[in-house]
């Protein structure tokens, strides 16, 4: 939309929907949805004359609805406040001392709740919108906030349908303006903990949930925040929980500690009758709990110390409760059926407690892991029939596993654990049809003369019908939960499992899949659809059974490639997705690669150094190997090489480069040159560098031999001769050999040659190390 359009659409909003005050609640959504669509308020240029002249009738408008005498009319100025805040910076800086005064008003009057509600809400955002401005925190939030905290403390005890705003505002003003809201500080928390006490407050409420949240902002971020300040009200929330445990735990026999007992919260007295006790004091339980969770859990502005063994004193209390706790002889046993009822709640609770404990406090926990891991199984093994419980602790299992690792499955026994997860994701098939009874009822039929009944079966096909079979599992969370503590184990220690387990753990996972794949082939509405998480989790297990395979079994990499590429045609997006992960990780299992290695080719400083060979620099060099026209393929042809001429510096820089990039020697490649002048007892010790490229195939076996050096009288014909063979290659599988005057002949011109190059040179210390091409290998020698 163009800059001039928009305040074009702005003032046709306004004269068309905004000036009749009896109606305009009528057009209040469609206004809100124009400016939100087309951000008519927002200018992120400089506003133009007609944009300027456009926003001030906006805010002209709003400020006449706000006087209005129509309850709806002032509704809408403060939803049209609200907007202006969202979209522009602008209006909310020039606006904001008029609308936080009308706002103020406002909330003195006796206004609807609707109404009250959007006003709250409306401040709440000026306020947070003052947080980083020095200037306007001065104008308007020093001034206007405490009375704004002040009003909202006396509107909780006379509107309660406003206890969710207010606590809301409440929360936000303790967070962002700890020092002015230090004033109602002490008359907020006594607000939550009333609410969080109270017989008639449902505890999955809102007003509940807000009271939660405000309590610990109130603890964490009060003005007189301090070590032990927090820590002392974390002790009184486990006295008071501590205190409800005592009332609950009447009936049962409890083995009395030595721990001293802390005290908690004022709380409001309960009935004896333990039938309208015990609710109320679950209830409460349950809010206290999700205090300590949000107390442990949220930021503290300064170091703080948790009361760890006082929290796990509490926790072991309620994990030492199970059905076959010793009942107090005095008391009434229908009072310990009741307390039953609600223990898988106090579990559950102390579930998350422990979780929360275990994220904040971390390695600090480590010297308990041996409890806590009996306790798991301990719960695990009660609670086959529970299955909210059940969720609850294999969720508290994967975090432990998560946290710990291989520390938490030492103290664990993994074939325990294993076994428990087996029997929540094993389906169980059972036929509909009773042969053996069936067989008898026929039988008595006959000796009695009855007639067959319709509902009997008749014939062998029934028997084998796949209609007749029945599949039981478990509930889908508990599944989900289940296959999640079962990839963590096989991401944690999947090769120390026992070969049974994981034998039977394969299976169950191939055939929980293929099961699936069949289901959905043949559309049988009888055989078990998994559902879509329960799949995911099938096939993420499988992937991890294959990452850590076991060391005594074969792998199923095989079955899991056919099955993550037929997941590639599934119809969920996710499954298509995980398994072409999937499949791309088999692949590197498949054909395993090294990382790539950095080689530098030589030949550019082989071709500069053989610009600038000359004559008398010949005996100061050393041949490399060049294999270049061995990498063409030849029919008909062996592979043939040839020798380089690189200077001693160059020589030894490529052969550094090569030893670091080779990685694998090949002893039949390796080929020995001798000197010479080394057999004759020459005191010139240096040899040619003969380095072998790596790219010639370990297949080859290449024996080289040197071209024998023709007869002649002069030096130079010598050198010439060398010059135009430095190129050639040598020829392979053909063995030439020298004779004795040959040999002779060459030892006698390479000594004369060495002793014309000393003449020249006039510091008798330097050897100039000399390299006969034609000198045969020992090793052809020793043939002779």
């Amino acid at each position: 939309m163009n800059s001039t359009e928009s305040p074009k659409f702005l003032t046709t909003l306004i004269a068309n929907y905004t000036f009749n005050d009896n109606k305009i609640e009528a057009h209040v959504p469609f206004i809100l949805e124009t400016i939100t669509q087309h951000q008519l308020l927002s200018s992120k240029n400089e506003p133009t004359r007609e944009q300027q002249v456009a926003l001030h009738k906006w805010c002209t408008r709003i400020n006449s609805l706000l006087q209005s005498k129509v309850t709806n009319a002032r509704w809408a100025g403060v939803c049209f406040i609200k907007i202006s805040l969202k979209q522009s910076e602008e209006l909310f800086v020039q606006n904001l001392q008029s609308w936080t005064t009308s706002l103020m008003v406002l909330l003195t009057k006796s206004e609807p709740t609707f109404i009250l509600k959007e006003i709250i809400t409306a401040l709440t955002e000026i306020f947070n919108k003052t947080q980083n401005k020095p200037e306007l925190q001065r104008e308007i939030t020093t001034q206007q906030l405490p009375r704004f905290n002040t009003f909202l403390i006396k509107l909780s005890g006379l509107n309660k349908e406003l206890l969710p705003t207010i606590l809301n505002a409440l929360s936000h003003s303790v967070k962002n303006f700890p020092t002015i809201f230090r004033p109602v500080n002490d008359q907020t928390q006594k607000l939550c903990l009333n609410i969080l006490l109270d017989d008639t407050c449902y505890y999955e409420s809102e007003l509940v949930k807000m009271a939660i949240e405000c309590f610990p902002r109130i603890i964490n971020f009060g003005g007189k925040l301090n070590m032990d300040y927090w820590k002392l009200t974390l002790l009184k929330l486990v006295g008071s929980l501590n205190n409800i445990l005592d009332r609950l735990f009447d009936t049962i026999d409890e083995e009395k500690g030595i721990s001293k007992k802390l005290t908690g919260f004022e709380m409001p007295q309960v009935s004896e009758d333990y039938v309208v006790a015990f609710p109320i004091l679950f209830s409460r339980f349950k809010c206290l709990s999700e205090c300590l969770i949000s107390l442990i859990s949220l930021p503290t502005s300064s170091p703080v110390q948790i009361p760890v063994n006082q929290i796990l004193d509490l926790l072991y209390r309620v994990y030492n409760i199970y059905d076959v706790s010793f009942v107090t002889d005095s008391k009434d046993k229908n009072e310990y059926y009741t307390l039953m009822l609600g223990i898988p709640s106090l579990l559950i609770n102390c579930n998350k407690v422990l979780s929360a404990v275990t994220l904040s406090v971390g390695e600090h926990l480590t010297r308990h892991l041996r409890m806590v891991s009996s306790i798991l199984l301990k719960l695990l093994n009660n609670s086959k029939t529970r299955w909210l419980l059940r969720v609850s602790t294999y969720n508290l299992i994967s975090l432990c596993m998560q946290k710990y690792g291989i520390g938490l499955t030492n103290f664990i026994s993994s074939s325990i654990l294993l076994s428990f997860v087996i029997d929540d994701i094993e389906i169980i098939q059972k036929s509909q049809y009773d042969v053996s009874i069936n067989t008898t009822v026929s039988t008595n039929n006959k000796k009695s003369g009855k007639k067959k009944e319709s509902t009997q079966i008749t014939n062998s096909d029934a028997l084998v019908s796949s209609s007749g079979i029945i599949y039981l599992q478990t509930n889908s969370d508990v599944q989900c939960s289940a296959l999640e503590v079962l990839k963590i184990l096989l991401k944690t220690c999947g090769s120390s499992i026992s070969s049974n387990k994981r034998l039977s753990l394969d299976n169950i996972l191939l055939s929980r899949i293929l099961l699936r794949n069949i289901s959905s082939t043949y559309n049988s509405s009888n055989i078990l659809h998994n559902e879509e998480n329960v799949n995911i989790k099938l096939y993420e297990c499988l992937l991890y059974s294959i990452i850590s395979p076991s060391e005594y079994q074969p792998t199923i990499l095989p079955h899991a490639l056919r099955i993550f590429s037929a997941g590639q045609n599934s119809q969920s997006i996710q499954l298509r997705s995980f398994c072409s992960y999937a499949l791309s990780i088999c692949d590197l299992i498949f054909h395993n690669r090294l990382p790539p290695l950095e080689r530098t080719s030589a030949n550019i400083s082989i071709t500069q150094q053989l610009e600038h060979t000359t004559i008398e620099n010949i005996s100061q060099l050393s041949y490399i190997e060049n294999n270049d026209s061995g990498n063409m393929a030849v029919l008909d042809q062996q592979p043939q090489k040839t020798f380089d001429i690189v200077s001693e510096e160059t020589n030894s820089l490529i052969t550094e480069q090569n030893t670091i990039n080779k990685l694998d020697v090949n002893l039949d490649k390796a080929i020995t040159v001798e000197d010479s002048n080394n057999a004759l007892g020459d005191d010139n010790k240096s040899k040619p560098n003969i380095i072998e490229d790596d790219n010639i195939p370990t297949d080859d076996k290449i024996n080289m031999q040197k071209d024998k050096l023709p007869q002649t009288t002069s030096l130079e014909m010598r050198i010439e001769n060398q010059k135009k063979r430095i190129r050639s290659p040598s020829p392979v599988g053909v063995k030439e050999v020298l004779s004795r005057e040959d040999k002779e002949e060459d030892y006698d011109h390479a000594n004369k040659s060495r002793r014309m190059l000393d003449t020249n040179d006039s510091d008798d210390d330097m050897e100039i190390p000399e390299i006969i091409m034609e000198s045969p290998d020992s090793e052809f020698e020793d043939d002779e």
